[in-house]
């Protein structure tokens, strides 16, 4: 009887731990990302994710900067892996999103590049350029900008400058702000172009050939970030799968991959 007893407790033990890695293995969440690069680094993350938890990534590929947090904050995804500190940020605040960061990747540095110059000294009197238009790297282009000479902003302007906060344009630049994606489709039509690392390659060019980068170093509130909705943070099973997602994209094998992708990409975690 006792000899019963004791297999029956053994059974029951056993199907309990049973039922808690079935609760968290074997499970599947959606992660919306950019169109580019960011894909094939996903793949890796795909790949590894399955490996090492049985979790599978649903990725979700979008096409602009704007729909990401929207289908998160929707529902239509459970994370999304695009977007910095500095943009997150903005969108809670123009859109009232409740979202939440879970996870820091990597710091991609912004770049200036062109097709037409090798040089940031050979830009003209009233050349082109191109920056992205929404608030957060517009800003960040404008500070870049700044950085490289060409302009001046007014004195705490701040991460969020705008166009109308340019003090001085002594070589009366034309600065077009255009959806980000436009502006990797702009390369060829003007003499420049401010890039986010999602639309680098799309637009033909390396990241080694940036004619000007960031520093990473004074680059904080552009750290990528895993953001997730606030109320799946109580959720334990979620909270477990986005803990897993975050250890995936602080691996090595991310690492490398975004390495081989984007030279002088740091890793923020």
């Amino acid at each position: 009887m006792k000899l019963f007893k004791l297999v029956t407790l053994l059974s029951s033990l056993s199907l309990g731990i049973l039922s808690v890695h079935s609760a968290i293995a074997g499970e599947t969440i959606k992660v919306g990302i950019t169109a580019g690069p960011s894909a094939k680094i996903l793949e890796v993350a795909k790949d590894l994710a399955k490996k090492k938890f049985d979790l599978t990534l649903d990725v979700k590929t979008f096409g602009d900067y704007q729909i990401p947090n929207e289908a998160l904050n929707g529902g239509d995804i459970d994370a999304n892996i695009f977007q910095t500190v500095s943009f997150l940020e903005q969108a809670k605040s123009k859109k009232g999103y409740k979202l939440a960061i879970v996870g820091n990747t990597f710091i991609y540095p912004m770049g200036i590049y062109s097709k037409k110059i090798k040089n940031i000294s050979e830009i003209t009197e009233k050349s082109s350029i191109v920056i992205p238009n929404d608030p957060s790297n517009q800003g960040r282009a404008l500070n870049l900008l700044q950085n490289a000479g060409l302009i001046k902003l007014k004195g705490g302007a701040g991460e969020l400058p705008t166009p109308k906060d340019i003090v001085s344009n002594p070589k009366n630049l034309n600065i077009k702000t255009v959806d980000a994606a436009q502006a990797a489709r702009a390369a060829m039509d003007v003499t420049a172009v401010v890039l986010n690392n999602d639309f680098v390659l799309n637009a033909g060019f390396h990241p080694s050939q940036a004619l000007l980068k960031e520093n990473p170093k004074t680059a904080k509130p552009y750290i990528n970030v895993i953001v997730v909705r606030e109320k799946d943070l109580s959720d334990e099973k979620k909270a477990k799968l986005f803990k897993q997602l975050k250890e995936v994209m602080n691996s090595n094998e991310v690492l490398k991959k975004t390495e081989e992708l984007f030279p002088g990409a740091v890793p923020a975690w």
